[in-house]
């Protein structure tokens, strides 16, 4: 087999089997479609690089990305070597595997994808048109290999659209955290609420010693309670043994305590922007004090969360008025920032959008259009991406105040006049860069 010597082949590697099964696939309930025992065998076949490892399995509806980075980081302030799995990425695959916060390198990931690549090929023979070897489940094994070499010392783990038909639900994982659970992906996890809740307890087994609930309506609390009666390790719920007050959010950022029963952490200031980051933190402090056995440093939770960035997401360049840039390209990642802006209240927002065509677009464009007042669609000036050609015609049916310009630096240029208290700017990380080096050059009046 031909040996993978780029990024863009490692890639390939981890969705040609979905891509091959995907246009066969009929039936949507993870139950009957996704197949972790696959990602089962294919660790065995590489020689169970996750034994003997520590995991912390991380699920949710919302705020599972944000809570995993922010239980790693405050892990790693407190003197562990920790690695993070997360998905999806916003602008490179590396991102879903960090080792203390930095993202695995090419030639880690390529040199990794090869060792994988006669396991993925081998059971690939057996497979039927519908079944596939699941992205999530390729991307874990090489993430176990990678943090396998690195001797971590606990690795986070976010799991994807569910929980017990999850390919990370393949690990033997020590603690549980359960991020707001909601309605989604009905057809998939559903057809209730409770169908969903089930789903993300499915990551509660018995190899596990805490579960973490986060914040949660109170009708899903107590099912999730109820379900968890004949578990034997311990069980932490938001409002009853942990909870954030005192939250107050500015475009500086997030301000909070967090009280506990036996004790309070007062004064955090978090960077992340948004009163539901102050939730997702609180419940890292209390994973973080479960995996530690003991209180954390109050001084080192500050410095974390002082320092703590989230690449590419929800970074104010400047005030007055307060510019963001953001690095979505899916509607997912444009609903981050959707929710942190309407945090702050009523205000006027400018976006500027530029998505390549090879990406959700139409879902960023649609996202941020409803929270803006004009929308304008527009590119970086340099960059090897190709932009749809039908973006601005998309932006025009769904918002009457769109606009187009061929150049980033023109969009600016074209606002300048306007009246606004926030303009943000989302799309690609040379998007973003190219708004770094002409923004300050712009006057707003």
């Amino acid at each position: 087999m031909p040996k993978i010597t780029t990024m863009l082949a490692a890639e390939n590697l981890i969705y040609q089997s979905y891509l091959r099964a995907h246009p066969n696939i009929q039936e949507t309930e993870d139950a009957k479609v996704r197949l972790p025992h696959l990602t089962r065998r294919l660790l065995d076949m590489i020689g169970s690089p996750e034994s003997g490892q520590r995991f912390v399995l991380v699920t949710g509806s919302k705020g599972k990305g944000s809570t995993s980075m922010l239980l790693a980081s405050l892990l790693q302030y407190h003197g562990l070597k920790v690695g993070l799995f997360t998905s999806p990425h916003l602008v490179q695959f590396n991102e879903r595997i960090r080792l203390d916060g930095k993202p695995i390198s090419d030639v880690d990931f390529i040199r990794l994808s090869n060792k994988l690549q006669p396991a993925i090929k081998e059971i690939e023979k057996n497979l039927s048109s519908t079944e596939y070897q699941g992205p999530v489940g390729l991307a874990l094994a090489i993430a176990v290999m990678f943090f396998q070499e690195n001797n971590t010392d606990i690795n986070i783990i976010e799991c994807g659209r569910g929980g017990t038909f999850d390919d990370t639900n393949v690990l033997q994982n020590e603690y549980a955290v359960i991020t707001p659970i909601m309605e989604e992906h009905i057809s998939q996890l559903g057809p209730t609420v409770f169908d969903i809740v089930k789903h993300k307890l499915g990551i509660v087994k018995d190899s596990t010693k805490s579960v973490i609930i986060g914040k949660q309506e109170p009708f899903i609390e107590e099912f999730m309670s109820r379900e968890l009666q004949s578990f034997s390790g311990e069980t932490f719920l938001y409002s009853e043994d942990y909870e954030a007050k005192q939250i107050k959010v500015d475009k500086n950022g997030t301000s909070f305590s967090v009280h506990l029963k036996e004790r309070t952490y007062s004064e955090m200031i978090l960077s992340l922007l948004g009163s539901f980051q102050a939730y997702n933190a609180a419940a890292a402090i209390k994973a973080c004090e479960a995996i530690l056995r003991q209180p954390l440093n109050e001084k080192r939770i500050q410095n974390c969360f002082l320092q703590l960035e989230w690449p590419g997401r929800c970074e104010i360049i400047s005030h007055n008025p307060t510019v963001i840039v953001d690095g979505a390209i899916n509607r997912e990642s444009a609903k981050y920032i959707q929710e942190v802006i309407q945090s702050f209240g009523n205000n006027e927002v400018i976006s500027i959008v530029g998505v390549p065509e090879d990406k959700d677009y139409k879902g960023v464009i649609e996202t941020i259009a409803a929270i803006s007042k004009k929308v304008i669609i527009s590119k970086p000036d340099i960059s090897h991406h190709t932009f749809p050609t039908d973006a601005y015609s998309f932006a025009k049916a769904i918002h009457k105040n769109a606009s187009e310009t061929e150049w980033l630096a023109d969009a600016i240029d074209l606002i300048s006049n306007d009246h606004f208290d926030i303009l943000l700017i989302i799309g690609t990380q040379t998007f973003i860069g190219n708004a770094k080096r002409i923004f300050i050059k712009a006057t707003f009046k």
